[in-house]
């Protein structure tokens, strides 16, 4: 695969990640080492909005291993809470939603740290609540530059 699969950047102290396919090894320790640096500049932790194109493929099995281990090393290090954005039909996203809570049961990390949402749209007031301000200014910019649809 040529270049990354992957485009993220922190506006606030809200990492904004787009993938376009699921990442690799390489790409989850380098969006991991961005973020650790941005909690340490802030001195904070981040709050992290994944969203998923509806042309990613779903993640075989060693690609759900390296997102459950990227998932457990930024819980453990530096994000405060977090959430997926499964783009496409409901069926894509239904499908997806499914493995990834699968994935949470059977790593008993199932609890109100991470959720699945159909749209950025429909967690702002949920980040909202976890900034402690109106995060719609933040996720209109997340559009603006191509990490939101």
């Amino acid at each position: 695969m040529n270049g990354p699969t992957y485009k993220a950047e922190i506006i606030d102290r809200v990492i904004f990640s787009r993938w376009e396919n699921p990442p690799t090894k390489e790409d989850v320790t380098l969006v991991l080492a961005q973020m650790q640096e941005a909690a340490s500049r802030l001195n904070t932790n981040l709050i992290y909005v994944g969203s998923v194109s509806s042309k990613s493929k779903v993640p075989d099995a060693n690609e759900r291993t390296v997102l459950n281990q990227f998932l457990m090393d930024a819980r453990r290090t530096c994000v405060e809470q977090a959430w997926l954005i499964y783009e496409g039909t409901d069926l894509q996203h239904n499908l997806q939603r499914v493995i990834i809570s699968g994935v949470l049961i059977l790593t008993r990390t199932f609890d109100n740290f991470l959720s699945v949402a159909k749209s950025g749209d429909s967690i702002i007031k949920d980040v909202s609540a976890v900034l402690k301000k109106d995060a719609a200014p933040l996720f209109t910019l997340a559009r603006e530059r191509g990490l939101l649809v």
